[in-house]
C-alpha cells in the first residue's frame, strides 16, 4: 500500500510517471481466461497522477479533468511491462460518450503510442463501469 491507497502509486500532476522495478511493489497479478487481446496476459500495478488520486478514495469514482491512470500489462508476473494501458480524463466535451476519457495503449518502454481511441474496444469494456466514471474498482476482477 502506498500513500494510503492499495495498489496505486501516485506522482505529481505531470504525465511523467516513474515505475518501480517489476515485482518491487506490484502484487501478484491475476489471470482471466476471458480477457481481450488488450489484456491478454496479466495486469500489473496501477498508477495514478495527483489529480486522480483522491477519486480512488470514494465510490462511485468521480475523476476530475487532468486525471491519468496507467496500468501495466505483463507477460509473466515477474516480467517488465510489455504494454501500458492509459486513461486520460479530459473535459466532458472531448468525448461525451465516455465522460471525457481517452484510452491509449503504449509500449512497455513508453517509446510509442500503439493505439489511441475515444471509443472502440476500450470504451465497450469500460462502459460497464459508467456509473463509476468508467473506471474499474481495484478489487473487482473483470471477465
Amino acid at each position: 500500500m502506498l500513500d494510503g491507497l492499495p495498489n496505486i502509486a501516485t506522482s505529481g500532476a505531470t504525465t511523467r510517471i516513474q515505475f518501480p522495478r517489476p515485482g518491487a511493489v506490484s502484487p501478484p497479478p491475476a489471470r482471466s481466461s476471458k480477457q481481450s487481446d488488450g489484456h491478454l496476459t496479466t495486469l500489473g500495478f496501477a498508477y495514478a497522477n495527483e489529480a486522480g488520486r483522491a477519486a480512488f478514495r470514494q465510490q462511485p469514482f468521480v475523476f476530475p479533468a487532468g486525471s491519468i491512470i496507467v496500468r501495466e500489462r505483463l507477460l509473466t508476473p515477474s516480467s517488465n511491462p510489455d504494454q501500458l494501458v492509459v486513461m486520460i480524463k479530459h473535459d466532458k466535451d472531448f468525448n461525451r460518450k465516455a465522460d471525457g476519457w481517452e484510452f491509449l495503449t503504449v509500449t512497455g518502454d513508453m517509446s510509442k503510442v500503439l493505439k489511441r481511441e475515444k471509443e472502440g474496444n476500450c470504451l465497450k469494456c469500460h462502459a460497464s463501469e459508467s456509473g463509476n466514471d468508467f473506471v474499474f474498482p481495484l478489487d473487482r476482477k473483470r471477465d
